[in-house]
């Protein structure tokens, strides 16, 4: 998996667009390096438009892409916004977890 940095974008439209969702920063591992991504959620599903428009099974898409909650921070929509309106960019926002845009070892290691 490559590095999306339009992923970080794409999630003002999920946001904008689905009010039951948060915001999701995190590390994606491929197999072999780790992976800064972002995207939108709900209870049941993943919505990343960097790969499909429609959503996807929240169980699945983490297993893929060995997603684990201690790799990643959620941010309400409120939130989300009030920090995008703070900053002037679209994340990452905890820039400790997120020291980079990829990783040859496991981030929590650093």
């Amino acid at each position: 998996m490559e590095y999306k940095e339009q992923s970080f974008e794409a999630v003002i439209e999920v946001g904008s667009e689905c009010e039951d969702c948060v915001i999701v920063h995190g590390w994606l591992y491929d197999g072999t390096k780790w992976v800064l991504h972002a995207w939108g959620e709900t209870e049941e599903a993943v919505y990343d438009l960097t790969e499909t428009r429609d959503p996807q099974h929240r169980s699945e898409y983490y297993k893929t892409h060995g997603v684990t909650e201690e790799r990643l921070r959620r941010y309400s929509r409120v939130e989300f916004f009030t920090l995008l309106g703070e900053t002037k960019h679209f994340g990452p926002y905890d820039k400790e977890l997120f020291f980079a845009t990829t990783s040859d070892v496991d981030p929590l290691t650093k």
